[in-house]
């Protein structure tokens, strides 16, 4: 099994922080930054420009992985894909069906590694295809519905999906990364590792839980630190 792994989902720091909240994760050895970005069309929110992800790459060796969450995902490669701390760049196969292999192939030109994004009652066996003929490195399950802040989440959905990827992965091809973002918790982190998932996407129910950020800076650290550690306790 892949190393597990965990990454800091930056929506949740302090956006005018950046620099100290990115420098606080990195001492603590997060595995990866986790980048959304949305168009407010595909999903019903804004976020991020290029420029900031530059200047947060200027700052840190901590990896990133690029989750996109637009209408146009090949411009938004085009706006993003020179970043150079990008491992990963991710995409939904939610509207992307006809022209996926042209955005994979775009993504691999730049050198950076492709990930498919699957929707809570999106099929598995739409991947299987680009399995079998190893045109991907990732899958990325959303254990929520994407870009909606308030909404209940389903890591029940994740387990299973997973098992499923699984089982799709033994007979045709192994993945590098399968990440779960949503329905990640200290209560889930356990049982979806056993179902297959190797990377967490960390927020306010687990990295970031109990976080305000009007609270003294030295306050939330120490909380900080100590969800990290048990995270990677339960791993």
């Amino acid at each position: 099994m892949n190393k597990i792994t965990f990454g800091s989902s930056i929506i949740c720091m302090d956006h005018i922080n950046f620099e100290r909240d990115v420098k606080l994760v990195e001492n603590l050895g997060i595995d990866f930054l986790h980048l959304d970005v949305m168009d407010g069309n595909f999903v019903p929110r804004y976020g991020i420009y290029p420029e900031i992800l530059k200047r947060m790459a200027s700052i840190t060796d901590t990896k990133m992985d690029l989750h996109l969450m637009v209408n146009n995902p090949e411009f938004a490669i085009d706006q993003f894909g020179s970043i150079d701390n990008i491992e990963y760049i991710s995409v939904h196969i939610e509207k992307n069906e006809t022209n996926i292999l042209r955005i994979i192939d775009k993504i691999k030109a730049l050198g950076k590694k492709a990930g498919i994004v699957l929707n809570l009652y999106t099929p598995v066996i739409v991947l299987e295809e680009l399995i079998k003929h190893s045109e991907i490195d990732s899958v990325l399950f959303m254990g929520i519905h994407p870009g909606v802040l308030i909404q209940q989440s389903r890591p029940q959905t994740v387990y299973r999906k997973a098992q499923e990827l699984n089982d799709l992965c033994a007979q045709f091809g192994s993945l590098d990364m399968i990440q779960c973002d949503g329905g990640v918790s200290f209560d889930t982190i356990s049982t979806l590792k056993d179902s297959g998932i190797n990377n967490f996407v960390c927020g306010s129910s687990t990295l970031y839980k109990g976080i305000n950020l009007d609270n003294p800076w030295e306050e939330n650290v120490l909380k900080i630190e100590s969800n990290f550690k048990k995270m990677k306790a339960l791993v």
